[in-house]
């Protein structure tokens, strides 16, 4: 493997320590573009590239990051930009990528740059604390330092200038990820949703579709960029994800009480899939992994914490996965590797229902 291959490998992973039983991560990006140059689409791979240099130029110099390197998305292959893709906790494929484009990321694991993809520069930061609003401020200094250094894009009437004009204004979009097994597993997920809708949030699965939801995780976002401050923004994410967490521990209050035998029956056969079977696809792991986890904060699964568990959930994604093992391993066999790193991950668990 390359140097840079290692380090998009090495990097650490922010949710390896992350504990809580709710709240697996949340990201804050800014994407921005370079006043004078048209949008990435309309560029050719040359006046790409010149783009490309021009911000690492001054954003490797940037303080704030940790050791940050610059990766060329023609330098890399398709496991790399899998697992980037992975690691960025976004369902948008970074296969098509070449010349002209790339990632800027640090050491930290929570610092990325997408450059040239769909907007001159994204910034994102990654949290699993909850640190919603220290995640935010922090990631303004990045930009705000970057910005001493080039001229965005930006007119008084329609704020930042995005290659999407949905995302023009704060160009500020707040992802946050919720695992609610609770509400989903006793049904009371849609009454929750109706009950504190909102117009200016979006709700999805993982992946981004608004039907398939994955591992009880559900992806709330801001809708509105434009009419809206960055405080604004941050204010409604927080207060709403607030709200649909305290509803969620009062749901896994209610089970524990009555002994709920429909949720006691899917941790058991939860249990099992992880244990005993001899492959695994990836929806199906991160669905049984969801509910061993809401064993675990009932008291009806033992030998393991929350953050063993989160730390499994994402690293037994698919180029998560073939990123911890050495040997060559052909797509059919992906599950039966991903069987057997479950396997030994959890080879200490017990079931006490």
């Amino acid at each position: 493997m390359t140097t840079k291959n290692n380090f998009i490998f090495n990097q650490k992973k922010p949710w390896d320590d992350n504990s809580n039983t709710i709240w697996l991560a949340s990201t804050i990006s800014l994407q921005r573009n370079i006043e004078k140059f048209k949008f990435p689409g309309k560029l050719n791979a040359e006046s790409k590239s010149q783009i490309v240099s021009l911000i690492s130029k001054h954003l490797l110099k940037i303080s704030g990051l940790t050791d940050p390197i610059l990766i060329k998305a023609e330098d890399i292959g398709p496991l790399e930009k899998e697992f980037l893709a992975e690691h960025l906790l976004t369902s948008q494929n970074y296969n098509q990528t070449n010349v002209g484009e790339g990632f800027i990321v640090d050491s930290t694991g929570e610092f990325t740059a997408l450059l040239n993809i769909q907007d001159h520069i994204r910034l994102q930061l990654i949290d699993c604390k909850g640190e919603l609003e220290n995640t935010w401020s922090r990631l303004v200094k990045i930009e705000s330092n970057l910005g001493k250094h080039l001229n965005y894009s930006f007119l008084p009437t329609y704020g930042f200038l995005t290659a999407d004009p949905y995302t023009c204004g704060t160009a500020l979009i707040g992802s946050i990820y919720l695992q609610l097994p609770g509400l989903i597993h006793t049904g009371k997920i849609d009454e929750i949703l109706d009950k504190y809708q909102d117009e200016a949030i979006s709700i999805s699965g993982i992946q981004g579709s608004p039907t398939e939801i994955i591992g009880d995780v559900l992806l709330i976002q801001n809708n509105y960029t434009l009419g809206f401050t960055e405080e604004n923004i941050i204010s409604l994410l927080r207060s709403f994800t607030t709200k649909l967490i305290v509803e969620e521990k009062s749901a896994r209050t209610k089970i524990k009480k009555e002994s709920n035998i429909e949720v006691k029956d899917k941790i058991s056969r939860a249990f099992g899939i992880l244990i005993h079977s001899y492959q695994l696809e990836a929806v199906e792991a991160l669905n049984a992994l969801s509910l061993l986890k809401l064993g675990l904060d009932l008291g009806w699964i033992t030998g393991i914490d929350n953050q063993k568990i989160n730390e499994i959930f994402f690293n037994c994604r698919r180029a998560h996965l073939l990123s911890q093992i050495q040997d060559n391993v052909t797509q059919e066999e992906v599950p039966h590797k991903r069987s057997e790193t479950l396997h030994k991950a959890l080879q200490s668990i017990q079931l006490t229902v």
